[in-house]
Parts: structure tokens; C-alpha cells; sequence
């Protein structure tokens, strides 16, 4: 920095070119320029400090920039200067009171603005802003920052094309801020108006956060007229000044995270609360990470109690979702590699058009039950929506391990990975699973209850690995293309003909096959990320036999054992969430007030998942052991017969070409609670095929 000797712009303290202009090209500081009766005029001396040109200005404070006279260093100076309640005298620095009646409102800030200075000087964190010190004067306070050379994200996203950053930008960008903000929080204090305005962008490319504002808020805390927030990052507590916690910053960066991914403000969280508006960020930006989306939609959650509870959990969830990510594009080192293979992405694109003709109205038809099922037991009435918990981001142990010996062709238990095909593609993202023991089956009592889920001990001998996702039309799309295959509804095969779907005559919805209709035209949209649909158990053992001609490895339908060990995840409880059916909708695609808007007649979960018919692969959070879907969606065939009784079969698969019934898991995307557990099972015939009906695969 230039000596004070040398001759410098009085407003931006940059060296001043011989000859320049009064004008300076940098801050746009003009000495004959009208300025701002509430502005400190500029050159006015404060202790050691020199204010320059104004760098923000809100309504309870003014930063300028600064001049350090004793360091000959540039500082940010930030004046308390609620504008609502006092102005200036004649000597255009002291602030006197434009009412008495403001006075007390005026002291409440004055404490609150010192008191967060003195706890921002106890910080010692890259990411927040650093306090150098605190002193009052001109009957206000002034807190002097250190001075950063960069821009507002708000301004740098400006910059960007598009206006938006791809989403691993985004996290490079503000993880670093969570882990500032949780310091903040771990010293008792609160931002309370994360935005992109408040975060500042270094030339250094590090982010700040800035403008803690602490007594706006304890202001608007004291006058229940004045609410005080920044509409579309502000929680709903902060509309309604309610209860606030770490929380409430946790809508804040999400809300920022939202906006640098989509360059859209969220809607007002008061009218949220009213009916949520609010479009999954994949709307607007395809290629985002399925997980990463279902995360920021917990955190921007309206109601308190069902958000993440603090910047650290979300801080570790994104970067959970970052490692799980990057796992899946670098694929399993095997012997021999030097390097991690490249990963197949997917074509998110076709989301957008999705969520488009959703919100239009533009389904071809939707269907509110497709199979033809036994009667359940008697169903516990719905019982009011309640707050979801967050779901554990560490898989939790089988209920009792066994000796395990895992197969050379697998990696450890926990890890992702996907088979080379041999036409240079990818297979699955497949899960290892560990060998252990579990109780299979629903203990008496449990709602929703069959007498063919008898509770009893199964033990997985040996680890395998299983199917992130369902098989998605895309993947299916691809075994189409390659072996020819002419699936059974293509082939109108077993005496029906097409896929059994749900279609409308005049007013009324009626269930049936009908000609024409397949796994490529379901009688509603899909893109290639959906699970692929009306493929019979026949179709799905079809494509269990390409894909290990084109791997090399053993694939096959997981036996029904296997599936309910696998989407249990070591829990015992009704569902891989928890008891409560109302949860449901973090976790999986059901029957829901979604469905209600089409179907009033449908019984549902009381809770609403976004999604009439399927959703992509990956829209909702995981269960303990990262597999997705497991329960909702589609419904999922397994290689087992069907047998009542419980009487080993379960454990097998059977005999191809024998008639027997095979094993239907998981519910799907039309059903409701009391067919969305663990533990539901029944039986169908090979050939048939549903508009909600699909599979994933297994792998030794």
C-alpha cells in the first residue's frame, strides 16, 4: 500500500495517476458531486481512521471505505446509523434523534451493534469478516473491519453465464462459509441475514461473510411493528418473529445456495407457508445432483422443526453428497488401473422438461392404483402430517454380523461402483452390501399388517451388491437398442395385451391393459433418469442376462431375502425413516397430496412429495446404506417364488420357466402407507406388467 505522502483518491485510497480527471476511474468518487446529508463527508477524520467513499448502506447502518493513519492500511468502517430514527445536526457527523419516542429503539441497537463487535473480535475464522476494532463517537458507534479487494456474490453471479454456477462451483464457493458461520454460532451469536448481498467475493477467490446485522434484529425484536428481513432469504420465523436458532440461518445459505445454482430468488416463505411455489433447483439447472437437491429442499424446509437444525449437519450432509458424487464419476480402482475410470453421466436435461409439463397440466393420464392386489389388513387411519428427522448420513450395522469372505469381483462392503460394459459404456451404480443377519418379516401389531409376513431370522451369507436405483428408462432404453429384445407388452404376451395402465373415459378413470401402451409410452411423461415401467419379471430377467454377457459379472434379480435386508438398512422399524408413514415424503415417491389433486379418492400419506406418477431416480434421500427407492416409486421384482408361509423360498431364486407366482417388493408411487413398508410382499405372475411397476438388480 502507497505511503499517505503519496497522493491518493479520497474516496477509494487508490495512488492517483498524474493528470487524472477529479473523477476517480476506480470508485467513481467526484468531489463537486452532490453527496448525502446522511453521509459522512468524505476526508472527515475519526480517532486514527479517514472515511472515504460509501461501500453499502442498509437501513440501521453505513460501511465506508477507510484509511488507517497510524498503519497506513485500507479498513472498512461501519457506522451505526439506524436511518428510520436520527439524522444529522449541522456539524454533519454528530446523529441526533428525529423523535423521543425512537430512543429507547435507538439504545436497543446501540448494544446490540457494540455487542456484536465484540463478538466478531473473538473470531478467528478465514471466512468471517475480522474485526480490528470498536469505538464510539459523534453520539454513535463505529466497528472497523479489515478491507477486502473482490465484489458481492450477488454482483460476481451477475458476471456468471446464465447468471448461475454449476453446483460443484457453488460448493467450492460457500462450503467454506458454513464452516465460518457454525464458528459464529458455537460463540451463542447469529447472522440472521445470509444473502448473497452479505457475502463478498475476494479477488483471492475467497468468499466473506459480511454484515451480521445484529441490530436490525434486536430492533425489530423489541418493535412488533417493525419486521426487519430480507424477503426470499429470510425464514418463515423471521416473517412471523417467532422462535429463531441456528436454523433460521440455515434457510438463509440455502436460500443462497438456491439462487448461485439457479439465479432465482426463492419465493417469500410467508407465502410458502400458503402453497409452496417453490421449483426443485433442477428445474432450472438439470445437471444438478439429484441428492444435492433433495438436500436443499430439506433445508429450505417453511416450517422450522422439519429443517436441518444446523450449518454443520448441512455443511456435512453437501459434503457427504460431494464424496458419494465423486465416487460415482471416478468408479472402483481395480487392479492394474493407474487412474479412476470416467464416470457416465446422465441426462438431467430431460427434468426440465418434466417439471414443464407438470406444472402446465400436461400429463397424458395418471393413475391412482395399477396392480390388483389382495385386500390389506385393516389400515391405521391417516394420521396428521408430523416432522421428518433427518435421515442417518452413516449406514448403520446389521442387526448381528456373520463371517464374511467377499468375492474377488466385488470391492469392499460400502462402496459404489459400476461395471465397464463392452461397448465402452457404464453399467448401474451398484451398492456392496455386507453379509449379517436380520429379522425378516413384521412383528404382530404393525399396521398394515399381512398374515403372510411372518417375523423370522434370515441370514445373508456372503456380501452382493445392489442397484443404487432402479433400472431408468435410459439404461433399459440402451439393452432395447443393442439385443433387439421385444418386451411382453410389446409382444401383447400371457393373453393381454400392451401394459395395464389407467386411462380415461369421459369422466371416469378405469384400470386395465390396453393396447399400444409399454415400457416407451406408459400413458404418462417420462424421461430417460424415471425408472423404467410395464416390464414383466420375463423383461427384467432379459436384462439381468445382457448386462452380464456385456460385464463379464454375474447379474440377477435380488432374491426376496436379499431385497428386504437391502432396503432395510440394519433398521427394525416399520420403514427404513422410521414408524411414521407421514415422513414418507423425503424419502420416497407415494401416493400423496400430489396424487389428491388428480385423484380425490385416492387414500394417501398426508404429505405431499412433488410427483404424480414416478419420479427420477435419486429425488429423495437415501436409506442408511445410500440405495434409493427402495420403498415407493415402482414396485420391484425379485427372483423368488412367492410363498406364503415363509418356508425358505424366500432365500432362492426360482426355477426359470416355472409358473409360480414371483415375489413383488416396495409399493410404488400410487400406493398408500399400508403398502409402503419393509416388510409388504405379495405375488404375481411372470408376464404381467404395470404402468408402477419395475426392478433393479443384483450382483455376486
Amino acid at each position: 500500500m502507497a505511503a499517505p505522502s503519496t497522493p491518493l483518491c479520497p474516496g477509494c485510497f487508490q495512488p492517483r495517476e498524474e493528470g487524472e480527471t477529479p473523477t476517480c476511474p476506480r470508485c467513481g468518487y467526484n468531489p463537486h458531486a452532490p453527496r448525502s446529508l446522511s453521509l459522512l463527508p468524505v476526508g472527515t477524520q475519526l480517532e486514527q481512521y479517514v472515511i472515504g467513499e460509501r461501500l453499502g448502506q442498509g437501513g440501521f447502518g453505513i460501511t465506508y471505505r477507510g484509511f488507517d493513519l497510524k498503519l497506513h492500511m485500507k479498513v472498512a468502517i461501519k457506522e451505526y446509523y439506524p436511518s428510520d430514527f436520527v439524522g444529522r445536526s449541522g456539524d454533519q457527523k454528530t446523529l441526533v434523534l428525529l423523535s423521543r419516542e425512537t430512543s429507547e429503539l435507538f439504545n436497543y441497537g446501540l448494544k446490540a451493534f457494540i455487542s456484536e463487535a465484540r463478538t466478531l473480535a473473538q473470531l478467528q475464522h478465514p471466512n468471517v469478516v475480522r474485526v480490528l476494532n470498536l469505538f464510539a463517537m459523534n453520539g454513535t458507534a463505529y466497528l472497523v473491519m479489515d478491507y477486502y479487494e473482490g465484489e458481492t456474490l450477488h454482483d460476481y453471479l451477475a458476471r456468471q453465464p446464465s447468471r448461475k454456477l454449476p453446483w460443484r462451483s457453488a460448493l467450492d464457493l460457500l462450503l467454506p462459509v458454513l464452516d465460518g458461520l457454525q464458528t459464529v454460532h458455537n460463540q451463542g451469536f447469529m447472522h440472521r441475514d445470509v444473502k448473497p448481498r452479505n457475502l463478498y467475493r475476494t479477488h483471492q477467490g475467497q468468499t466473506i461473510l459480511l454484515d451480521f446485522g445484529a441490530a436490525r434484529q434486536v430492533v425489530s425484536d423489541h418493535s412488533r411493528s417493525l419486521a426487519v428481513y430480507t424477503s426470499g432469504y429470510a425464514a418463515y420465523e423471521q416473517h412471523i418473529q417467532g422462535r429463531q436458532g441456528p436454523w433460521t440461518d440455515v434457510y438463509g445459505a440455502a436460500a443462497t445456495f438456491y439462487f448461485a445454482l439457479t439465479a432465482q430468488v426463492p419465493p417469500p416463505a410467508l407465502e410458502r407457508k400458503q402453497g409452496d411455489a417453490l421449483k426443485p433447483a433442477r428445474y432450472f439447472s438439470p445437471d444438478l445432483s439429484p441428492a444435492f437437491d433433495v438436500l436443499l429442499r430439506q433445508a429450505l424446509a417453511v416450517e422450522p422443526d422439519r429443517r436441518l437444525q444446523s450449518v454443520a449437519e448441512f455443511g456435512h450432509r453437501l459434503r457427504t453428497v460431494l464424496r458419494q458424487e465423486e465416487k460415482l464419476q471416478a468408479g472402483p480402482k481395480r487392479e492394474g488401473e493407474s487412474s479412476p475410470r470416467p464416470a457416465l453421466k446422465p441426462r438431467m436435461w430431460a427434468m426440465t422438461a418434466f417439471l414443464l409439463l407438470a406444472a402446465a397440466g400436461l400429463f397424458w393420464a395418471f393413475s391412482p392404483s395399477l396392480r390388483v392386489k389382495p385386500t390389506p389388513s385393516a389400515q391405521k387411519p391417516a394420521e396428521p402430517a408430523s416432522f421428518p428427522t433427518v435421515a442417518p448420513v452413516s449406514p448403520p450395522p446389521p442387526a448381528e454380523s456373520v463371517p464374511q469372505t467377499p468375492p474377488s469381483s466385488l470391492p469392499a462392503p460400502g462402496q459404489i461402483f459400476r461395471d465397464k460394459l463392452r461397448d465402452g459404456g457404464e453399467g448401474p451404480a451398484m451398492v456392496v452390501i455386507p453379509a449379517g443377519k436380520f429379522q425378516m418379516g413384521a412383528p404382530e401389531g404393525e399396521a398394515g399388517r399381512d398374515t403372510d409376513e411372518r417375523q423370522h431370522v434370515v441370514v445373508i451369507k456372503r456380501p452382493f451388491a445392489i442397484a443404487q436405483h432402479e433400472v431408468t428408462r435410459g439404461e433399459f432404453r440402451r439393452f432395447i437398442e443393442v439385443s433387439g429384445h421385444k418386451t411382453d407388452a410389446e409382444r401383447n404376451e400371457g393373453g393381454y395385451e400392451g401394459c395395464s395402465i389407467t386411462y380415461r373415459e369421459g369422466s371416469e378413470w378405469n384400470d386395465g391393459y390396453r393396447a399400444g401402451y409399454n415400457w416407451w409410452n406408459p400413458n404418462f411423461k417420462q424421461s430417460d433418469t424415471h425408472p423404467v415401467v410395464c416390464v414383466s419379471w420375463n423383461d427384467a430377467m432379459a436384462y439381468a442376462k445382457w448386462l452380464s454377457r456385456q460385464t463379464g459379472q454375474t447379474y440377477r434379480l435380488p432374491t426376496e431375502a436379499e431385497w428386504e435386508y437391502a432396503a432395510r438398512a440394519g433398521t427394525t422399524t416399520v420403514r427404513h425413516w422410521g414408524d411414521d408413514p407421514n415422513q414418507a415424503c423425503w424419502y420416497a415417491n407415494v401416493a400423496d397430496q400430489t396424487a389428491r389433486k388428480i385423484f380425490p379418492n385416492l387414500t394417501v400419506h398426508a404429505c405431499d412429495d412433488g410427483y404424480v406418477n414416478t419420479a427420477p431416480v435419486g429425488s429423495f434421500q437415501p436409506n442408511g446404506w445410500m440405495l434409493h427407492a427402495m420403498l415407493g416409486n415402482v414396485w420391484e421384482w425379485t427372483c423368488s417364488a412367492y410363498d406364503e408361509s415363509y418356508g425358505g423360498a424366500e432365500q432362492e431364486c426360482v426355477r426359470e420357466g416355472a409358473s409360480n407366482p414371483r415375489v413383488v417388493r416396495g409399493g410404488a408411487w400410487d400406493e398408500p402407507p399400508a403398502w409402503v413398508r419393509s416388510a409388504l410382499r405379495y405375488g404375481d405372475s411372470p408376464t404381467l406388467r404395470y404402468g408402477n411397476g419395475g426392478f433393479r438388480l443384483a450382483r455376486f
